[in-house]
């Protein structure tokens, strides 16, 4: 999918062509509007948006009174009160003010309503829905407040909720009762969480700064959300450090990122000024500019990754010379984005044609696409993937998957730490592979890669892609890469992925221990949760500071084994001199001091893990105990908790980890009995 230049609009006055600092989308009776806006002594121009031509100037209106020269940089259309208004940013204003949006899109009159707690210098407003009401949530630049309003029946406003924060961005998701609003803060380099209560419209800061401090995000500019793929998206533009970033919105107001992307030679959102997020028939783009003079396109797959579709730079006829706005939405058979830019004139137009989207879908077994334009997804049993006539993008899901992609220019996503890649029918100067979930991955020198008779393979540690080409013959890394990889430099944002990494150390809860994978578990705070399907490949995911975990499973039913790893923490102190002591005593034939030693203890006694109980074990504990390196890290271990364990003896400490499990639509529930190695418990 290409990005269209379709041309260049103008209303023929500088004071609304030039210097145009916002646009905005509005809906009114099925036809879709853009408002651009230029700063003081300007004014707004109206475009109706038509599929298949160019935008259609509808009505212009230029600031005048009061306002002329006391106009901020934003317009937002909102419908509040029984109507629609495009609100500015009225540095002197006492109350919310803004022009009435008429049915037919343009401007109405110029109307302020009420008296503001924190006034209408409005740095950023966001529309909330409340059961059967609405709230407005305003960030108020004077006072350096973010304050909630109820908006009354007559259309009146009342404050309702307040907090001390600023933003100049803020985008709300509605999720249960509650709103969750993310706001940016573009001066003070901060992106916030705040929970609104659908009753009240009390506000509440969730904490969420230890994920966006490893993201790294410099300079936030651009902040949009997406319903999509039964999930909360948040995605994030840093103009100080290139970057976009992707993150999951989660029920409780958690973000967890799922990718970040820096800009490269081969993208164009350098210095990022602003994005757009627009679901069409399932599928979700997202579009991105900056200051190096042009727009970037991706698509999102599932799973929460960007996809690199296409970068248009700037030619002597487009006028995107630092891009500072634009606004990207469907129209027809066609995805419009208008750009307004810092050096040229007017409103650049480009299209992407959307007429042949296909289906997004995953499965397992063998998932067949479409004619049109489809992603189709692999999972965590052995999958081919069938994609048809399209441009279709295929993703390599944990376990072997084979991909054939079909007529028209496929591109092959590949997952790092799955089974075996087969793709059948590579097409030299066509296909493409997307290898930029391979972490540290830069350029093709640092593959293996081998021409055999019918194609390729391809290593990287332990990844193995095995590449057929459509026409016979082998493929040589010219012919599959060209010059290198193309598209943006992708940051791992999951640094469990790298492997050879241990899980944070926690405190942990011993004996028996109820999981369920959604709910919260005290006992597996930080742990690694791993399930491997029968048949299939092992899922491993990071459970969070309560234990709570999501391994992402597709829907219906799935025999495995489920496992946890997790370290010991030494600020616990739970392993002691007197463990030691123990050890030793049942080491030399002694029961411990509380008697005789449970099939428990000799687990724990068996620090080594060597199958017996010793002497090189307690020494091992004491070594702990005293902060002196040992040759084997403490940890947990997680044990079925129906294992017949009656066969333990002191000289015979055999036992298997894990517990067999069934995942119920993506739920998995379990008894295990947790041991830290080395700390002995008295029953």
């Amino acid at each position: 999918m290409m990005l269209q230049f379709e041309g260049v609009v103008a209303t023929g006055s500088a004071a609304l062509d030039s210097g145009i600092r916002d646009t905005a989308l509005k809906t009114l009776n099925g036809t879709t509007y853009l408002y651009s806006l230029t700063g003081p002594g300007g004014g707004v121009a109206v475009w109706k948006l038509v599929d298949g031509t160019a935008p259609q100037l509808v009505d212009t209106e230029f600031f005048s009174g009061s306002i002329t020269f006391q106009v901020g940089d934003t317009g937002v259309p909102i419908s509040f009160g029984g109507g629609d208004q495009l609100v500015l940013d009225i540095d002197t204003a006492n109350g919310l003010v803004g022009y009435e949006l008429n049915p037919d899109g343009t401007v109405g009159t110029l109307r302020e309503t009420g008296t503001l707690t924190g006034g209408g210098d409005i740095s950023a407003l966001v529309k909330l829905s409340i059961g059967s009401g609405e709230l407005l949530m305003m960030a108020h630049e004077d006072t350096g407040r973010i304050v909630t309003y109820t908006v009354n029946g007559d259309g009146t406003l009342t404050s309702s909720g307040v907090i001390v924060a600023r933003s100049d961005l803020m985008q709300a998701l509605k999720t249960g009762e509650d709103s969750f609003v993310i706001a940016a803060d573009g001066v003070g380099n901060m992106v916030s969480t705040y929970r609104v209560d659908g009753g009240s419209g009390a506000i509440t800061t969730l904490d969420n700064s230890e994920t966006l401090t490893t993201l790294g995000i410099g300079t936030p500019t651009a902040v949009e959300v997406v319903q999509a793929y039964g999930k909360s998206w948040v995605v994030v533009a840093g103009a100080q450090s290139n970057s976009i970033s992707v993150m999951e919105l989660t029920a409780d107001g958690r973000l967890v990122p799922t990718d970040h992307v820096l800009d490269s030679l081969h993208t164009r959102f350098e210095a990022v000024q602003d994005l757009s997020v627009v679901e069409i028939e399932g599928h979700v783009f997202v579009v991105a500019g900056g200051s190096d003079d042009g727009i970037t396109l991706f698509t999102m797959t599932p799973d929460g990754h960007l996809v690199h579709l296409d970068s248009f730079a700037d030619t002597l006829q487009s006028g995107l010379q630092n891009v500072e706005s634009f606004s990207a939405t469907q129209v027809g058979d066609e995805l419009q984005i208008l750009v307004a830019s810092q050096q040229d004139a007017g409103l650049t137009q480009l299209t992407v044609d959307v007429a042949d989207l296909g289906i997004v879908r995953s499965g397992l077994g063998t998932v067949n696409g479409t004619a049109g334009h489809d992603m189709l997804s692999g999972s965590i049993l052995p999958t081919t993937l069938i994609g048809a006539a399209g441009d279709d993008i295929l993703i390599a899901g944990p376990a072997a998957t084979t991909m054939t992609g079909g007529a028209g220019a496929d591109v092959f996503v590949m997952q790092y730490g799955s089974d075996t890649t087969t793709i059948t029918d590579f097409q030299v100067g066509v296909d493409r592979l997307d290898m930029f979930d391979y972490p540290l991955l830069r350029t093709p020198g640092q593959l293996t890669f081998s021409s055999t008779a019918l194609g390729a393979r391809i290593e990287y540690f332990d990844e193995v892609i095995n590449l057929y080409s459509a026409t016979g013959g082998p493929l040589s890394s010219g012919q599959v890469f060209g010059a290198g990889f193309g598209g943006p430099d992708h940051v791992p944002v999951n640094f469990d992925d790298f492997g050879g990494l241990e899980p944070g150390s926690s405190d942990g809860v011993s004996g028996d221990v109820s999981i369920h994978s959604e709910t919260a578990n005290p006992g597996l705070s930080d742990a690694e949760i791993r399930f491997t399907p029968t048949g299939g490949a092992t899922i491993s995911v990071r459970a969070d500071s309560n234990g709570q975990f999501d391994l992402s499973l597709p829907d219906g039913t799935f025999e495995g084994e489920f496992d946890v790893i997790k370290t010991y923490s030494t600020a616990s102190k739970d392993i002691n001199a007197l463990d030691a002591l123990q050890v030793l005593r049942i080491s030399v034939g002694l029961d411990p001091t509380w008697g005789p030693a449970s099939p428990e203890n000799l687990i724990a006694a068996d620090f080594n893990r060597d199958g017996s109980v010793n002497a090189f074990d307690a020494l091992s504990i004491l070594q702990v105990a005293v902060g002196q390196p040992t040759s084997r890290q403490p940890e947990w271990v997680f044990i079925d908790g129906d294992a017949d364990l009656s066969g333990i003896i002191r000289s015979n400490v055999t036992y298997e980890t894990g517990a067999n499990v069934v995942a119920v639509d993506g739920v998995i529930a379990t008894d295990m009995t947790s041991i830290l190695l080395g700390n002995l418990e008295a029953p």
